[in-house]
């Protein structure tokens, strides 16, 4: 039984996590005096990296160092995408570290006796010609079944998100689609049609030289798109005249979805990238979704495959990454969670593949650029359910939104090909938009049983019978979750040189991009792994 003596303090914790009045937000739900599951907190290695940060870590062991041409220094997709090209470019002495049991970053599954389900990213816009690189991993992992007559992949259909995609909560009903179109007042359907017409206006007006692309360092650099980026999209929308509840719903929605902020803090450049970045042509649909039971640690697992689990390196802690001898190779120092004890390595070429902000804590005698983007915190549930929940309105889909909520809903793990009916589990995603360091600290200060319950107040609110299926609510608090593409991210000068490699080590992080998507994240793995591949044979030869 989850009952709560709430303070005031978790109140308004609650319901800043689900927009609720705070006043009100436990007398606006559902009871939940019946409703009993059992949970935990799935976490990521809190107390060990803040052992890093505050430099409490004991001394190396006597053991002689182990040497390795090749050291990646976290398994997230960057991390993961260098390892891919090293082994698809037949180099294969390298070492894979990371904190975790498992690789994938914020993009890890699990498994259940029901299916697997993902605990954070969990999906894939489908690439496309232009993206060369990305368009190769796909079909060595044997996403692509073919080219169509225009030469454009095609993907196997059932990794193509199954009909229904999409449904939203509103006013007491589940409708279909992101917005509910039959509340949409005339002002609505103009404005959405003029803001779409608006975003289509930037992609047939540079569609040699992409307006917004992927990678976003492919995108066109000219002056007046760049000054997008020194305001909010709040204040384009505002500028442009989008006023409308439903255009702004539309814009906040997609800024918590992709970058774990809202309109009032995404830079104008962002928040437009987002919706022309992903269409070929002015006019085309966006490209179509890929997705797994257990989201993006299908990539993860099926990359892992071709890099082999022996070179990972899990349960390890990297404590500092110096100069060794002239400083042409690097001295990387780790701590092994299981063991407990450190562990020394020298390493030619180092791929520094963890969040930009870790360099201050971790990187010694290398005068790397300073780059210290903030990232929002993010919760994620993972509801267990022994049967399912009816609904009022249109059926359960893919992809879950409540419209009056500040989480993003959920998503069916077993909705690509799995049963309709039974037991299953849904992920249920909350971005903290607010000031990213006072969210984490009021994330990190809820108990399981707090956030669980938010959980499920939610969940009761918006379903028929919800207490009388949900058996185990897990939850992973995800403090630095995303980064977020501030205004001035795009012109940051500080993001554009904290790319450059410097002596034996290479960056590589979807932060570099100042947003956390797959295509970044693959983008700059396989550009590192390229850079190291290219230095070790200049010295070679």
């Amino acid at each position: 039984m989850v009952a709560l003596a709430l303070t005031s303090t978790r109140r308004e914790i609650l319901a800043y996590l689900f927009g609720l009045p705070a006043a009100g937000a436990l007398a606006s739900c559902r009871k939940t005096s019946a409703i009993t599951f059992d949970g935990e907190f799935h976490e990521a290695a809190f107390a060990a990296g803040h052992r890093i940060r505050d430099g409490a870590l004991p001394p190396p062991a006597s053991a002689a160092p182990t040497e390795v041409p090749i050291l990646i220094l976290g398994a997230g997709m960057a991390g993961l995408s260098a390892a891919w090209r090293l082994t698809k470019a037949g180099f294969d002495r390298f070492a894979l570290l990371d904190i975790e049991s498992a690789p994938g970053g914020t993009a890890r599954g699990d498994r259940s006796g029901v299916t697997s389900y993902p605990w954070g990213a969990h999906y894939l816009p489908a690439p496309t010609t232009s993206q060369a690189a990305l368009l190769e991993l796909c079909e060595d992992l044997g996403f692509v079944s073919g080219r169509s007559a225009d030469g454009e992949p095609t993907y196997h259909e059932h990794l193509l998100v199954a009909d229904p995609e999409e449904r939203v909560f509103f006013e007491g009903m589940w409708h279909r689609g992101l917005l509910p179109m039959h509340a949409a007042t005339a002002e609505d359907r103009a404005q959405l049609a003029r803001f779409h017409r608006r975003v289509a206006s930037f992609i047939a007006a540079r569609e040699e030289h992409r307006a917004f692309s992927l990678p976003v360092d492919t995108s066109a650099d000219d002056p007046e798109l760049l000054v997008l980026d020194e305001m909010t999209f709040a204040a384009w929308l505002d500028r442009e005249g989008f006023d409308a509840p439903f255009v702004r719903f539309l814009a906040d929605y997609s800024c918590r979805d992709d970058y774990g902020t809202d309109a009032a803090q995404t830079s104008a450049w962002y928040g437009l990238h987002y919706f022309a970045a992903r269409t070929t042509r002015a006019g085309d649909e966006s490209a179509p979704f890929l997705s797994w039971s257990n989201g993006n640690a299908h990539i993860a697992d099926a990359m892992m495959k071709r890099i082999g689990f022996h070179r990972f390196r899990p349960f390890t802690v990297v404590a500092s990454v110096a100069a060794e001898g002239d400083g042409r190779r690097a001295r990387v120092r780790t701590w092994d969670l299981r063991a407990r004890r450190s562990i020394e390595w020298i390493a030619e070429r180092v791929i520094f593949a963890l969040p930009s902000f870790q360099r201050r804590y971790l990187l010694h005698d290398f005068a790397a650029p300073a780059y210290h983007p903030s990232y929002a915190p993010w919760m994620v549930a993972n509801v267990h359910l022994r049967g399912r929940p009816a609904s009022y309105g249109f059926e359960t889909a893919w992809d879950n939104t409540i419209f009056d909520s500040r989480s993003l809903g959920y998503v069916v793990a077993t909705h690509q090909g799995g049963p309709s009916n039974g037991p299953t589990v849904w992920t249920h995603y909350t971005p903290l938009t607010g000031d990213p360091v006072a969210a984490r600290k009021d994330l990190l200060a809820i108990s399981w049983s707090e956030a669980a319950d938010a959980v499920a107040r939610e969940l009761a609110r918006t379903h028929v019978d919800f207490e009388k299926h949900v058996h185990r609510i897990d939850v992973r608090r995800w403090g630095h979750g995303m980064v977020r593409p501030v205004p001035g991210t795009k012109i940051d000068p500080a993001r554009r040189g904290a790319a450059a490699p410097v002596g034996p080590v290479h960056f590589a992080h979807t932060d570099l991009s100042g947003v956390a998507l797959f295509e970044e994240a693959f983008h700059h793995g396989d550009r590192a792994a390229r850079e190291v591949l290219a230095s070790l044979k200049g010295r070679a030869s």
